[in-house]
């Protein structure tokens, strides 16, 4: 009967612990209707919920019922006493045979059964509070382990804060200005072949490659067109007024080049320092000749920082500022010590503060 719950007390009952009632197919434990746990349990067995509903016979031992009772023995001996008996009297023993009625005795074989049934509850309700014991203790014990894993996390989280409060504002700087400085090293990089060609006549339809090969042949530097990964101008156009008629007129955007080996670029730059003063004559371009510079290409940090080292040398009287392999390098005289400049406080240790400067 696996699966099934006691009548009594509730629980389930395993096979060798349960007793089946014949009447009502009820089952229940053996300790809780008294039925020894080694007996067999007889398929006519009534549990005592069906007992106490059995019709009783007349026999000796059969409790009193509530039915009425017969005369007793001084009304069998005496009925005449019955006969003159006053109303009264007969109200007092009316009032004797209803309380009679309703206390009916109990049998021995009933009272073992109780107590037995007692005996049972009690071993129930002991096994009950072993078992509440127990899982009071696990209980005791895994808020034991909570209590001590949040201390070593408020520990934790102390230590952070303590950090975090020690950690100031400057030092977060520091940091961004550091990695803004290296990302800005990375780019630089990047354009390690790239040189930038300003000041060249613009016009329509025109083919930059075949500029940078005839500025190249101006230059002396023997450059073939698989040398070229790519060459166009960047930039918007910039307008400016110029001639007494007031007309405006383009100023020529600058042309940036790609090459396929940086040795090449280094040769186009030294060339260009060694004929400066080259003009825009025999590369066949619209009007009259004028003057051209090939620069390294600058990442636009480096391109606002160099421009403002250019304008604080010329204010404090430095002779020499130059750009090479993207760093940007300058020098009071030719017996001074060159200063690089990376940052504005490089700038502003060098030519003074930012008032100074501007």
């Amino acid at each position: 009967m696996p699966g099934a719950k006691c009548g009594g007390c509730g629980r389930f009952i395993s096979t060798l612990e349960g007793a089946k009632c014949g009447k009502c197919q009820m089952v229940y434990h053996r300790v809780c209707v008294g039925v020894p746990t080694k007996a067999n349990v007889a398929l006519n067995w009534r549990c005592p919920e069906c007992k106490k509903n059995v019709v009783r016979d007349n026999r000796p031992d059969t409790p009193v019922r509530g039915s009425i009772q017969s005369p007793t023995k001084e009304a069998e001996e005496d009925p005449a006493a019955e006969a003159t008996s006053t109303p009264s009297n007969f109200g007092a023993s009316s009032r004797a045979e209803v309380s009679t009625v309703e206390l009916s005795p109990v049998t021995g074989s009933d009272l073992g059964q109780i107590m037995k049934e007692l005996r049972a509850l009690r071993e129930d309700i002991h096994m009950f509070r072993r078992e509440m014991e127990v899982e009071m203790a696990e209980l005791k014990s895994t808020l034991g382990t909570c209590n001590t894993r949040i201390d070593s996390l408020e520990a934790r989280v102390d230590v952070l804060e303590m950090q975090a409060s020690s950690v100031s504002a400057t030092s977060v700087d520091r940091v961004v200005e550091e990695l803004r400085r290296e990302l800005n090293d990375r780019d630089q990089d990047l354009l390690s072949n790239d040189i930038e060609v300003s000041n060249l006549p613009e016009h329509k339809a025109e083919n930059t490659a075949h500029i940078v090969l005839a500025i190249g042949r101006k230059l002396g530097v023997a450059i073939e067109g698989r040398d070229i990964v790519s060459a166009e101008r960047v930039g918007g156009r910039q307008l400016n007024v110029s001639g007494p008629t007031g007309a405006t007129e383009a100023r020529p955007r600058v042309v940036v080049v790609r090459l396929a080996r940086r040795d090449l670029r280094d040769q186009l730059l030294t060339s260009a320092r060694v004929r400066r003063g080259a003009t825009t004559a025999d590369l066949d371009l619209p009007g009259p000749a004028q003057r051209f510079y090939l620069n390294e290409r600058l990442t636009k940090t480096n391109r606002q920082l160099f421009r403002r080292v250019r304008d604080a040398a010329n204010l404090h009287g430095w002779r020499f500022v130059w750009t090479k392999q993207g760093r940007i390098l300058a020098r009071r005289t030719p017996a001074d010590r060159t200063q690089r400049i990376r940052t504005e406080e490089d700038l502003s240790r060098i030519f003074g503060s930012a008032n100074d400067t501007a």
